[in-house]
């Protein structure tokens, strides 16, 4: 085997994860989900919350996903409120291909202070590299209108 195709052939680390063959990284997990903390975190609390069937990336999410994505984002809201961070001046959101590192959709969910300039503007919304959990399920609830025929208010 090449070093390409060892490269391109590696497994997916936050399967792993989710698969428990990384030991005591869990800190939540359940039939849908798993929530584990980010290895180089951006502020005091920054966790992942992973789908646990592998989902490629924000760019792959469809209309179908619209329930998981709520209970990632409920779970994070209730990992928040458990760190004593407030859900709503904190951040939940993604990473936009090619501008995330793993490619297994994951949404970060950050309470406290970003630790650097640079970390402020890797999660800073709007910008076209970091989606808000919000605007995703905005769009995806554009494109469930659009598939039904339903007109916009």
């Amino acid at each position: 085997m090449t070093l390409l195709e060892k490269i391109l052939c590696r497994p997916c680390i936050f399967c792993e994860i989710v698969e428990g063959k990384i030991p005591n990284k869990l800190i939540y997990k359940d039939d849908d989900i798993a929530a584990f903390n980010d290895i180089n975190p951006a502020a005091d609390t920054h966790i992942l919350i992973v789908p646990v069937v592998h989902i490629d990336n924000i760019k792959t999410v469809t209309v179908e996903h619209a329930d998981l994505l709520e209970k990632m984002k409920q779970k994070g809201i209730e990992l928040l409120r458990e760190r004593g961070h407030d859900p709503e001046t904190s951040k939940l959101g993604f990473h936009v291909p090619p501008f995330n590192s793993i490619d297994h959709l994951h949404l970060h969910v950050i309470g406290g202070i970003l630790k650097s300039r640079f970390r402020k503007l890797k999660y800073e919304s709007g910008r076209m590299w970091y989606k808000e959990m919000v605007q995703l399920q905005a769009d995806l609830e554009k494109q469930r209108r659009a598939q039904q025929g339903t007109p916009r208010l």
